[in-house]
């Protein structure tokens, strides 16, 4: 019970919503030229080759958004490895959290 009410205490602003839907852009992307291996590495070596390919990509911003509105875990989207999807998302929580503070 106390796990229901955890979730339910966040709201995901509309514009998250909508990216996590959306998936249109994944057609565009030049991963699908790719094995999803290549995006799953084991290893920073493995990360910094993925993100060679990201860089170059035109819908890395729309991949990245996805990934951080989903909260994917794994592999490199949107050119950002687990890592730095999660230092993200704690900048934007804290954003939130001192505008939400500063308009009180």
């Amino acid at each position: 019970m106390a796990g229901v009410a955890a979730r339910s205490r966040y709201a995901p602003p509309q514009r998250e919503m909508e990216q996590a839907m959306d998936t249109q852009w994944m057609t565009r992307g030049k991963c699908r030229e790719m094995p999803p291996s290549v995006f799953f590495p084991s290893d920073g070596l493995g990360v910094q080759a993925a993100q060679r390919i990201c860089a170059t990509c035109p819908v890395i911003d729309d991949c990245l958004e996805y990934a951080l509105a989903n909260r994917i875990d794994h592999g490199v989207w949107g050119g950002r490895s687990e890592r730095e999807r999660r230092r993200i998302l704690r900048s934007r929580r804290t954003a939130r959290v001192a505008l939400s503070s500063s308009s009180r």
